[in-house]
């Protein structure tokens, strides 16, 4: 049974790294899926302050991706509106983009999402679509980066916990 629930483990683990660009929580399936082990079979070697930091890792990692796209938008001289249009977007885009095209849909979705609401919001704002142009530029590059950064972040949880386990 052990080596059955290791192996599901880490295939769920591994898994969780691919949900990232969907917009799906895989740092915390990574977060709850060793606390859920630990509970059921006690993970060799990984301590209770290992999940707390791995805990505190997803939470970081979410807000870098939010901050990233953020700061990318503003950047690129997006206002309040188009930021608030980059996060909107991204997350309105994954929702349809799935519905279109399960899948590759809702990243296509997440990353056109970010920057037609950047672009679309700062231009209604502004009037000036070399400006909105620029914003949805600057979301786009940040909804990538931060999406990268936190899939880098979730292989550094996976190293941690696979680093701790004896």
């Amino acid at each position: 049974m052990s080596v059955l629930l290791t192996v599901l483990f880490w295939v769920i683990l591994v898994g969780s790294i691919f949900l990232i660009p969907f917009n799906l929580p895989g740092t915390f399936i990574i977060v709850f899926t060793t606390l859920g082990y630990q509970l059921i079979d006690k993970v060799p070697g990984v301590q209770w302050v290992v999940i707390l930091i791995l805990l505190v890792i997803a939470v970081g990692l979410e807000l870098f991706e939010y901050f990233v796209t953020v700061w990318s938008s503003k950047k690129y001289g997006g206002s309040n509106y188009g930021t608030a249009g980059a996060v909107a977007g991204s997350i309105l885009g994954a929702i349809f983009g799935t519905s279109i095209l399960p899948l590759i849909g809702s990243i296509l979705g997440a990353f056109l999402g970010g920057f037609l609401g950047a672009y679309v919001l700062e231009y209604f704002q502004n009037r000036d679509r070399d400006r909105a142009y620029s914003v949805g530029k600057g979301a786009f590059i940040g909804i990538v980066s931060g999406k990268t950064g936190k899939i880098v972040g979730a292989i550094a949880m996976l190293i941690i916990i696979a680093s701790n386990m004896s």
